[in-house]
């Protein structure tokens, strides 16, 4: 066998996907998954491959490796969406995704899992799978959290939630809501609901603060607990602005104890000046005072918090198709705030055929409108069938139209 001259070829070894140079010594051997070639001037370029290498070479330094052809026939996208993840993610080796991969699958990911994920956030196929992914499906499991087929949902729902420090960010806000809450079962779904607590910038401390807040201000526990769940943002805007609203809600005559100071709350909160003034604006379009304007807010919250769109179709409706006073709906504000197509419209065009007959006068919009479905057949479609069979059908019909 001829012996190969060490000091003519120069020695690479695959690592992490790269080849690296090596320098054996005369009498050393080579390390394993190690190449040999001859220098350049050499007439002949001769290569040589450790058994154990071949597989891995070909796998980790082929020139011809195709970033899209691996997000689909491994990752499960489709061609549109591995075209786009693969500008986002840069990886010319699958030694790195097939370890994500193989993460995912042994933490309970389907290939549906996999691909929803990858296709949200593809750089999870450049993250180390045990510094950076590991150990935060650990902690969830640890927690009691999410494990499973619940645990892949989770994250394959909100991805980029593995992006977020384990430490500096996940385990202190987990730790907080759990201080709060006395049943984890309320973390959980609030973390469901709400995955951006666990990405955002928003500050935990203010967050904490604001809840103490509305403590001394008398607002019961479970009233909070309640606004923690459904919009919690209400509760993490700076402190200082978070004081100022509270204030401004108490001028305005609502009880702490009562779940309208909330909603006032979670309106004010929910936008800028600039916002609240648009809203405004909308309404004095239709004659209303600033003092009608103060009014309605404190009678109904929710006629500001919608959006002005909402707000000036309804009005267009009622004021110009049916005829009523502008000032009238100022004084019951939560007409406003029913579905135009499902609510008052199919209502509407049954009172507009009973008017045009003859059978009824108009009625107040109240009247119409803020009773309950069987109320309302029960007072104007069923009462007067007899004389008007074809109420019912106006009715479903406009129901459907609107469907």
């Amino acid at each position: 066998m001829r012996m190969l001259n060490l000091k003519s070829v120069q020695c690479w070894r695959v690592d992490a996907g790269r080849l690296k140079p090596v320098q054996p010594g005369p009498c050393s051997p080579l390390p394993a998954q190690t190449v040999l070639f001859m220098k350049p001037q050499s007439a002949t370029s001769f290569f040589c491959f450790s058994s154990t290498m071949l597989s891995s070479l070909r796998r980790s330094v082929s020139t011809s490796f195709n970033r899209v052809n691996y997000l689909i026939n491994s990752c499960g996208l489709s061609e549109v969406e591995a075209t786009a993840a693969s500008k986002t993610v840069n990886f010319s080796t699958s030694t790195n995704p097939d370890s994500v991969l193989a993460l995912l699958e042994i933490n309970g990911f389907t290939k549906p899992h996999i691909s929803r994920t990858i296709s949200k956030f593809p750089s999870i196929l450049i993250c180390n799978p045990q510094k950076t992914l590991e150990p935060k499906f650990d902690f969830f499991k640890s927690e009691g959290f999410f494990s499973g087929i619940e645990l892949a949902k989770f994250f394959s729902s909100n991805p980029t939630i593995l992006e977020s420090s384990l430490q500096d960010r996940i385990v202190p806000c987990c730790d907080t809501l759990k201080n709060i809450f006395e049943d984890d079962q309320n973390v959980v779904d609030i973390i469901k609901r709400h995955s951006w607590l666990l990405t955002g910038n928003f500050g935990i401390k203010d967050m904490m603060v604001n809840i103490g807040i509305l403590r001394d201000e008398g607002v019961p526990q479970p009233d909070v607990i309640k606004l923690l769940i459904k919009q919690p943002s209400a509760l993490t805007i700076s402190t200082s602005k978070f004081k100022e609203i509270v204030q401004e809600i108490n001028s305005m005559g609502f009880h702490p104890s009562k779940p309208m100071f909330l909603t006032c709350l979670e309106g004010l909160t929910s936008m800028s000046k600039a916002t609240w003034e648009a809203k405004v604006n909308v309404y004095k379009k239709w004659g209303w005072s600033e003092n009608e304007i103060q009014s309605a807010f404190e009678k109904h919250p929710q006629c500001m918090i919608q959006s002005e769109k909402k707000t000036m179709s309804t009005m267009d409706y009622l004021v110009n198709e049916m005829g009523y006073d502008q000032s009238l709906i100022a004084k019951c504000p939560r007409i406003l705030t029913y579905s135009l197509e499902k609510r008052i419209m199919p209502r509407c065009d049954v009172i507009q055929l009973l008017v045009s007959q003859g059978q009824i006068k108009k009625p107040a919009l109240s009247a119409i409108l803020t009773i309950c479905e069987n109320a309302f057949l029960k007072k104007y479609v069923n009462k007067y069938e007899a004389k008007v069979p074809e109420l019912l059908k106006v009715y479903r019909t406009s129901l459907d139209s609107t469907s």
